[in-house]
C-alpha cells in the first residue's frame, strides 16, 4: 500500500504558504540526491488565469529541493493550441509574468514545439511517444500539479501533468489524435508562412489559401504556432474520453520508465476548468492542502478521494479510466494510506 502525506492548509497568506511549501518539501528530503539532476514539472497557468499555482508555494518546494540536488529548473512543453503558450519564448515571458521569476525555465520542446525526443514505451496506444526533447537533460522529475477538473479527462492531476505535460507538440496531437488540422478558409491569408515551416512539405498555396496534404503529413503540429491568424483549427473531438485518458497515461509511462519522480498535487483553488482556460474561475469546493508521494497512481486516487468524484461528473466523461489503466500498466497502486502531517 503505497504511502500519501497529507497537509492541510486553512490559509492562502503569503506566509502561510510559504512554511506549507517548506513543510510539504520535508517528504522528499531523502528521496532526491546531490547527483540528481530534477526537472520541476508545473502549468505556470494561461493568461487571465487567477487560480494557477501559487508562485509562493513552488518558490518555497523549489528553494528546499535546489540545495539538495545537483540541478533543478522549472520545466514544461508548448502547447498544441495557438496562444502566448505556443512558442518557448513567450511561454517563458508569461511563466516570470506570473510570478515564477526565481530560478531558471525551460521549454522543453523548443520554441516552436518540434524538438522531440522519442521514447519506446509498446503499450496498446503506442510504440513509442514523442516528449520535450530537453528530458533528455533531467534523470528526476518533481511534479508539482494542480488539481482541477478537465472537460476531457475529468480531472487534471499528475498523471495528466505528466504525461499530457511533457509531449511535445507532436505528441499532444497524438493523444487527441487529432491528425487532420483543418484550415479555416475564412482568416487564412495564403501568407505562406505554414508552408515555409511545414518540415513534410505538406502544406501549399492553392487558390491563395493553405491546404494540407494528409498523405504527407506527420503530425508535428507546427502550423497551429507559426499561422499568424491562427487559422489552422484542430479537431478536438476526434478522441473518445477514454482514449484520450488512457494516451495520456502512456505518455506518464514513458517519461518515468527511466527517471526517479516524486509527485506533489495541490489541492487550492480547485476549479471545475483546468488553468488552461483564459479566463477567471472561481472555486468550487474549499482549500484542502497539499499531497506528497512517489506513487502517481496513489496520489491522483487520494486527490479524488479528498474532493470528491461527485465534483466531478461530465456527461461521457469517467476519471476513474486513467487512475484505473495507470495501475492496469503498472505505473502505481490505488490503494494508499493517508498520513496527515502535523
Amino acid at each position: 500500500m503505497s504511502k500519501v502525506y497529507f497537509l492541510r492548509i486553512k490559509s492562502s497568506a503569503p506566509e502561510t504558504l510559504t512554511d506549507a511549501g517548506k513543510k510539504i518539501s520535508e517528504v522528499f528530503s531523502d528521496f532526491f540526491g546531490l547527483e540528481d539532476k530534477v526537472a520541476v514539472k508545473l502549468h505556470f497557468g494561461e493568461r487571465g488565469s487567477q487560480t494557477y499555482l501559487n508562485p509562493l508555494l513552488v518558490k518555497a518546494i523549489y528553494e528546499s529541493l535546489n540545495e539538495r540536488v545537483k540541478k533543478a529548473a522549472l520545466v514544461d512543453c508548448t502547447v498544441l493550441y495557438k496562444g502566448e503558450r505556443s512558442f518557448g519564448s513567450s511561454h517563458k515571458k508569461l511563466a516570470q509574468d506570473h510570478g515564477f521569476d526565481f530560478a531558471p525555465i525551460l521549454i522543453l520542446d523548443g520554441e516552436k514545439g518540434d524538438e522531440e525526443l522519442k521514447i519506446k514505451v509498446g503499450l496498446k496506444h503506442f510504440k513509442e511517444i514523442k516528449a520535450g526533447k530537453g528530458i533528455k537533460d533531467f534523470n528526476a522529475i518533481l511534479a508539482v500539479s494542480h488539481f482541477t477538473g478537465h472537460g476531457g479527462t475529468g480531472i487534471a492531476g499528475a498523471l495528466k501533468n505528466v504525461g499530457m505535460g511533457f509531449g511535445s507538440k507532436g505528441g499532444k496531437l497524438e493523444m487527441h489524435q487529432a491528425f487532420k488540422l483543418e484550415i479555416n478558409p475564412d482568416l487564412c491569408q495564403g501568407c505562406g508562412t505554414c508552408q515555409e515551416e511545414c518540415p513534410a512539405q505538406a502544406i501549399s498555396i492553392e487558390d491563395g489559401k493553405a491546404q494540407i496534404d494528409y498523405q504527407r503529413c506527420i503530425g508535428c503540429g507546427k502550423c497551429i504556432a507559426v499561422c499568424p491568424p491562427g487559422a489552422v483549427g484542430i479537431p478536438w473531438g476526434a478522441s473518445s474520453s477514454q482514449d484520450l485518458q488512457q494516451r495520456i497515461v502512456e505518455y506518464a509511462f514513458g517519461i518515468l520508465k527511466q527517471r526517479k519522480a516524486f509527485f506533489l498535487n495541490v489541492l487550492l483553488n480547485i476549479t471545475s476548468g483546468c488553468d488552461c482556460l483564459e479566463n477567471v474561475q472561481e472555486p468550487m469546493v474549499k482549500d484542502l492542502g497539499l499531497l506528497g508521494s512517489e506513487d502517481i497512481v496513489a496520489i491522483d486516487q487520494a486527490s479524488l478521494d479528498l474532493i470528491g468524484k461527485e465534483k466531478f461528473k461530465s456527461p461521457g466523461v469517467n476519471p476513474d479510466v486513467q487512475i484505473n489503466y495507470a495501475q492496469e500498466i503498472g505505473l502505481g497502486e490505488k490503494d494508499y494510506k493517508l498520513i496527515e502531517i502535523k
